[in-house]
């Protein structure tokens, strides 16, 4: 092979690696493989110190990590988070009327505003006001409140939501502190209250940096990708009583026991019959085409005191 074809694959290479960072954060022609190099590099480092951190530094080695993410690399904070409108609607009518909600890493609270527009009382949350309430202003009627996202409870009183809402966050957090995280949604939802929260599955990614490199799993501060069986078993540990998986389509949206235990199945069907990660993840796209999400939605209930 020739200097000069080398050189050219080497440039095709690159140009592909550009190309699919700009799709998958929504960006534009503006940004190169310096922006794509920055990012890599400083998420690599910053995905080793959350992964070491012990839990008494957590909350300042996570806060500290995300500012410095969006404050060192401000396009992430222009990319494009709106979702389709069906999207939107199903999670209003997740909500029942007249909420009290509290959304846990609300980044730039496109979700919670459609909320406060739909009549319901509501907090936004994140670690970092570098993603958070820079971006919110007076008049989206909203409360702004700063979390760690772990120790609910710790900033917010026992019983005095009726919904918890996170989406696309707790694949964030470090894995030891799913459990906690967990109990403390459960603590400050009322009795007959819910968490209703939507995370990539790990099949179907991975969904963070490392798609853009094509690697097999997530490298990046997506710290954890779960499957449905994982999530509902630690729900269930935290002390919910019922978990049911959202099926959401256009127009339609059912919350289901019976489904999330068929999803579970399939978890574990998966586990023990599909040992390479590129199977996993063309299994996950065939089911995505008969209605089977790439993300796990569910409804955790607590029902009792």
């Amino acid at each position: 092979m020739t200097e000069a074809s080398i050189s050219w694959e080497v440039a095709v290479l690159v140009s592909d690696v550009v190309l699919r960072y700009r799709q998958n954060y929504g960006l534009g022609d503006e940004i190169g493989i310096e922006q794509v190099q920055a990012h890599e590099q400083l998420e690599a480092r910053l995905t080793r110190e959350l992964l070491a951190s012990t839990p008494e530094l957590r909350w300042e080695v996570f806060s500290a990590a995300y500012t410095e993410l969006y404050e060192s690399l401000p396009w992430l904070n222009t990319t494009d988070d709106s979702r389709p409108a069906w999207w939107t609607a199903t999670w209003l009518r997740l909500v029942p009327a007249h909420s009290d909600v509290i959304e846990v890493g609300s980044g730039r609270a496109a979700l919670i505003r459609d909320l406060v527009r739909s009549g319901h009382r509501c907090v936004a949350t994140e670690i970092s006001p570098e993603r958070g309430s820079k971006h919110l202003a007076e008049s989206d009627g909203l409360q702004w409140h700063i979390t760690d996202g772990i120790h609910l409870a710790s900033f917010e009183p026992d019983d005095s939501f009726d919904v918890v809402i996170s989406t696309q966050v707790i694949e964030h957090f470090h894995p030891d502190d799913l459990l906690v995280h967990f109990q403390n949604a459960r603590r400050i939802l009322r009795p007959g209250g819910r968490y209703l929260f939507d995370t990539p599955h790990r099949s179907s990614g991975p969904h963070d940096l490392s798609r853009v490199f094509h690697y097999e799993r997530a490298q990046f501060m997506h710290l954890k990708e779960y499957t449905h069986d994982e999530l509902a078993s630690t729900l269930k540990a935290a002390g919910f009583d019922e978990v049911k998986a959202v099926i959401a389509f256009p127009g339609v949206v059912v919350q289901t026991g019976i489904g999330l235990r068929l999803l579970r199945l399939l978890d574990r069907i998966e586990d023990r019959m599909i040992t390479r990660t590129k199977w996993k993840r063309i299994l996950r796209g065939l089911l995505s085409k008969v209605g089977v999400s790439r993300n796990i939605w569910l409804a955790a209930y607590r029902k009792s005191a």
